[in-house]
């Protein structure tokens, strides 16, 4: 709760109603939602401060010397899910009796409590909530724990082609099984036998998860008997939750086809991600074959509490939401090259650049400016040719003129798309090659600057800081300086950039070697550097491709000390699995980070290309991409997009990373590349909002006559979870760091 809502706590004070308070913006890993305050003339504040009449806050549930406390103090309710929600009535007692009170409680997925204070437990979510009586100017509070048991007996058999878009549930598979009867129960509930060869393939231990995502694809491997299995359980585990469902074969499964996957259910999935949120979650597989129970395969993750922001925008090669190419080997000897885009949530992606037709309609190479409103594409008739992308609208495209022709290809973009640094690096498709220089984006004309090309005359992959004070790039070529040396391609460079006076400013070395560094994406602090290394070139010695046997890793670096350090946890060394078909080491096979704009539940994310194994789903080989050279459509490619929780302020020289997961909805029979991850556009005041990130204005917050969050002006004294933000002190929350001018946990939780 805040004290900076005094205005509506004195109103509802005055209207003696009795309120539910949501939590803030997923505060203490709980789901967004409006913010109603309870008071008797003071605020609903922890502290009692605001408002005409501080109220005196007790906390434990009572106050001997006024002689007021709540009871019962401190209950812990039980929801078995398949009985009714269980209740507890809170009163306020003294000796005198029972005192009327104002009734709230501070976070909503754990239940409402009504103006009579019956609290009702919501199931969306297990943990503590705090209950908060007021009795004229003092107010009270006492903790309510539920605790979560959940149980389920099959799931929404899939129909159709489960290889259509985003596949079942946005992962891939055959969907939920049917139904187990009470024999097969009580086989998997029994002990289970150990099997050597039965271990998980994905999702990866150690994974940190974020709120809102799509639930994952449980996949496994098992020896010849137990893969051929007639059930599997699932459980999921958290301090005071606990779930499992017993699932039988999907029916897309022939009889006698190995059963070594099976989703998690979308309900269960948010509720079991929002009780652990800011902790631990444990899953366990167990499998019935043959009349006996293998496993369990126990797996821990971490869940993060906080929400991905923004959208993933993409290129895909072989999308079926445009086709514009002839001679693929599968289906009807078409496919499309296009960009696409995918929200967190979304189970297939859209079509944003590209279209149906000839080749010239094909959309794929593609740059987007953080705030995500523009996007740049080129032609796929004409790499050198590109067109500007509104993104605020339905995607309306305006080419430029000839004469940029070279210039615009893979720009690097000013936060807010008004200016771009562009590529001059000699990338597949030869689009460019022209000397580097700053760029109007709304024209493509020419910008003079001064001081760029006194150290850098091409630079490769340019990427703006998040405050637009500094720009990283590969030092193709160009003077350099003392600690560079000469541009030739080997040095990943930073510049300091004034966009005041368009000034490019104190080139200095970031990272060295002879595997190339490319594609640098800033952490949202600007204090780090994620990027690719070059482990070894294709057969057709292009320069920084992702085909034909290129092989890269993810690293990061220290922007003050300029310490690397390879993420060896996002990029999968040591615990992916192998497998034939050119998949003995994945972890080389990691390609074109970027790192999203807004921190979320103490972590940075990235979402980079990856052509490791997608479990038992795409298994081809890592180069099997192209559809004019294998059939795409009879097997699933494993050029796909992935993401990864990185630690913000970590530790020159350590591994802040984390195992990564595969990001739900993309094309399981397309290859797609090159995620450029960007806020959405914003809404103007007065739309209906979850969060600040989504305000143009940058505040989202409770309506003082509705209650419905909505974007407009800043009324509170201080910044909520993704609000607004100038310095650290303008966070509510003590917890919360002015993160690229957002409030934001800035310690993983």
């Amino acid at each position: 709760m805040h004290t900076k809502r005094a205005g509506l706590a004195l109103l509802i004070g005055a209207l003696g109603i009795g309120l539910t308070l949501g939590a803030c913006s997923g505060e203490d890993g709980g789901v967004a939602g409006p913010s109603g305050l309870g008071g008797g003339g003071g605020s609903a504040g922890a502290s009692g401060s605001g408002g005409s009449g501080a109220g005196v806050v007790i906390d434990g549930g009572g106050d001997a010397a006024l002689g007021l406390s709540i009871t019962p103090p401190n209950p812990t309710l039980v929801y078995d899910t398949s009985k009714p929600a269980p209740t507890v009535q809170f009163q306020v007692v003294s000796a005198a009796g029972t005192a009327n009170a104002l009734w709230a409680v501070d976070r909503a997925e754990i239940g409402s409590i009504s103006a009579t204070g019956l609290f009702t437990a919501a199931g969306t979510a297990a943990g503590a909530a705090t209950v908060e009586a007021t009795v004229g100017t003092v107010k009270l509070t006492t903790k309510v724990n539920v605790e979560i048991l959940a149980v389920q007996n099959g799931g929404t058999p899939t129909t159709g082609n489960i290889k259509a878009g985003g596949g079942p549930g946005g992962v891939g598979g055959e969907g939920e099984g049917a139904a187990v009867d009470a024999t097969l129960v009580a086989i998997l509930d029994g002990t289970a036998q150990a099997d050597p060869q039965m271990a998980l393939l994905y999702p990866y231990a150690n994974t940190v998860w974020p709120l809102g995502v799509l639930p994952p694809l449980m996949m496994w491997k098992a020896s010849a008997t137990a893969a051929v299995a007639d059930a599997v359980k699932i459980e999921l585990s958290a301090p005071g939750y606990g779930y499992t469902g017993y699932f039988g074969r999907p029916p897309p499964l022939a009889a006698g086809a190995p059963f070594v996957r099976h989703p998690i259910d979308k309900a269960t999935w948010e509720q079991a991600t929002l009780s652990a949120a800011g902790g631990a979650l444990t899953a366990k597989i167990t499998v019935a074959a043959g009349g006996v129970a293998y496993g369990p395969i126990t797996v821990p993750w971490k869940v993060a509490a906080g929400r991905l922001k923004g959208t993933v925008y993409y290129q895909s090669y072989g999308t079926n939401l445009a086709k514009n190419y002839p001679g693929a080997k599968g289906g009807d000897g078409t496919f499309g090259g296009a960009t696409l885009a995918i929200k967190p949530g979304a189970t297939d992606p859209i079509l944003v650049a590209g279209k149906s037709g000839g080749t010239g309609d094909c959309r794929v190479c593609h740059s987007v400016n953080a705030d995500g409103t523009r996007m740049i594409v080129q032609h796929g008739n004409n790499y050198k040719r590109s067109s500007s992308y509104d993104l605020n609208a339905p995607f309306p495209e305006t080419p430029y003129a000839a004469s940029t022709d070279g210039n615009i290809g893979w720009i690097g973009m000013t936060k807010d798309g008004k200016l771009g640094l562009s590529n001059a690096v000699p990338i597949p498709g030869g689009a460019n090659g022209n000397q580097s220089g700053l760029f109007d984006m709304a024209t493509g004309a020419a910008v003079a600057a001064t001081g760029l090309n006194s150290f850098v005359t091409r630079a490769g992959f340019p990427a703006f800081a998040p405050d637009t004070k500094s720009v990283a790039f590969n030092l193709h070529a160009g003077p350099g300086s003392a600690s560079t040396g000469a541009g030739d391609g080997t040095q990943l460079a930073i510049m300091d950039f004034d966009a005041n006076t368009n000034a490019f400013s104190n080139g200095r070395l970031l990272y060295k070697s002879s595997q190339r560094p490319g594609w640098p994406s800033f952490l949202p602090t600007a204090a780090g550097v994620v990027f690719q290394t070059e482990v070894a070139a294709n057969s057709s010695g292009e320069y920084f491709a992702t085909r034909y046997g290129a092989k890269g890793e993810l690293w990061w670096v220290d922007v003050a000390t300029q310490t690397p350090t390879r993420l060896d946890n996002l990029n999968g060394k040591g615990y992916l699995p192998t497998g034939p078909n050119n998949h003995a080491d994945d972890s080389v096979l990691n390609y074109e980070p970027t790192v999203g704009p807004v921190a979320s539940g103490g972590y940075a994310w990235v979402v980079f290309m990856s052509r490791r194994l997608y479990g038992n789903v795409a298994t081809i080989d890592p180069w099997a991409s192209d559809p004019r050279e294998h059939d795409l459509v009879a097997n699933t490619t494993t050029k796909k997009l992935w993401v990864a929780a990185i630690d913000l302020n970590a530790k020159p020289g350590t591994d802040p990373s984390h195992p990564a997961f595969y990001v739900p909805a993309q094309e399981l029979l397309a290859g797609n590349a090159r995620g450029y991850w960007v806020l959405d556009p914003c809404k103007a005041d007065g739309s209906t909002c979850s969060s600040g990130d989504e305000c143009c204005g940058g505040f989202c917050q409770a309506d003082p006559n509705s209650g419905a969050l909505t974007c407009g002006k800043k009324t509170n004294e201080c910044s909520l979870e993704f609000d607004k933000c100038s310095i650290d002190a303008d966070c509510c929350d003590p917890k919360l760091s002015c993160i690229n001018e957002r409030c934001a946990l800035s310690i993983p939780r």
